[in-house]
């Protein structure tokens, strides 16, 4: 029994040793962060801490000692977030390793991230990228595009559909993709447009680079696989003849410019609706109903037909009374 103790207690005397062994970084978690390329130079968000002081140090080796970390504080940027400021000469090509102390009450969290400048960096031409999408190629809405006429049941069908007009540069070449949803990723990039517009402005700076990343990402990879068609005629994209009520499209568009300059945009249109002048009107019909079997019934109608009435009346009792004149002719 005395040795069975001796066994345990030199087991756990090895584990604690070897944990002692282990540098504390193994062990601590990552941060939620967005880096930011800022001309030559760095800015890294911290989810949460945008109000809350904090140090950080970077090296190029991993599992560096904490006495081996050079820490500095947090600074603030223009929107008064607290943030780290990594200059480009502080960081070493591929593979540097953020380090970061915050205080949670008494205690100390810390945190490590593996990163890549180069590869993992978001970058501000991308932010404008993102925030001007739907406006860089400019569009009119058009009505009454075309017309068809048909002739089914004996009832005639007007049908008018709408589409784009690009008004952007008559001295550059369009192409399009039109894609009906729901429709996997384009579906995802409609969500995302529409959280551009709706509480895109109320995000703080780390979800605003979270959202452009992704928005980015997805948006790119669409404009690189496009299947592209040229515009038609006079510049204009118009929606497919079977589009009904309601039907949503995504819209790619490309501009290729006389020097050879291209530029990218998306356009997002539901078919027919009249109460949003800025949606892409779909289909209406109009129903003519043409009846050759019939005479029309009027209030006017009614009165001819009782004067006629009365003519054939007259002239039966016309008639009968010649008759009986002329019988008394023949008995005298």
């Amino acid at each position: 029994m005395k040795r069975f103790k001796i066994k345990i207690m030199t087991m756990a005397l090895l584990v604690v040793m070897v944990a002692l062994a282990i540098p504390v970084n193994a062990f601590a978690a990552q941060a939620e962060m967005q880096v930011v390329k800022v001309e030559q130079d760095y800015i890294i968000y911290l989810k949460g801490l945008a109000d809350s002081k904090f140090q950080y140090a970077i090296t190029s080796e991993k599992g560096a000692e904490e006495v081996d970390l050079n820490y500095i504080n947090s600074v603030e940027d223009e929107d008064n977030n607290q943030v780290m400021l990594i200059e480009s000469d502080k960081i070493a090509q591929g593979t540097n390793y953020i380090h970061t102390k915050v205080k949670d009450g008494d205690k100390e969290v810390k945190t490590v991230n593996e990163i890549n400048f180069e590869t993992q960096s978001f970058n501000t031409e991308k932010m404008e990228i993102v925030e001007n999408t739907t406006k860089r190629i400019k569009t009119e809405l058009k009505t009454n595009l075309e017309k068809i006429n048909e002739v089914r049941d004996g009832m005639q069908y007007t049908e008018t559909i709408g589409g784009l007009q690009i008004v952007d540069d008559e001295n550059a070449t369009y192409y399009y993709e039109r894609t009906k949803l729901p429709a996997d990723q384009y579906s995802k990039l409609q969500e995302l447009a529409n959280e551009l517009n709706i509480g895109y402005e109320e995000k703080d700076m780390y979800s605003k680079i979270e959202y452009a990343n992704e928005f980015y990402n997805l948006y790119n990879s669409l404009i690189e696989k496009a299947k592209w068609e040229p515009v038609e005629k006079d510049l204009i994209i118009k929606q497919p003849i079977e589009a009904q009520k309601g039907e949503q499209y995504v819209v790619l568009l490309k501009k290729v410019a006389q020097d050879g300059t291209e530029t990218y945009d998306a356009k997002f249109m539901t078919s027919y609706r009249e109460d949003e002048e800025e949606k892409i009107p779909g289909k209406t019909e109009t129903k003519i109903v043409q009846e050759t079997a019939k005479l029309p019934i009027t209030g006017d109608s009614i009165i001819l037909f009782a004067i006629l009435a009365v003519i054939v009346l007259a002239l039966i009792l016309i008639f009968v009374r010649m008759k009986k004149l002329q019988n008394k002719e023949e008995k005298h």
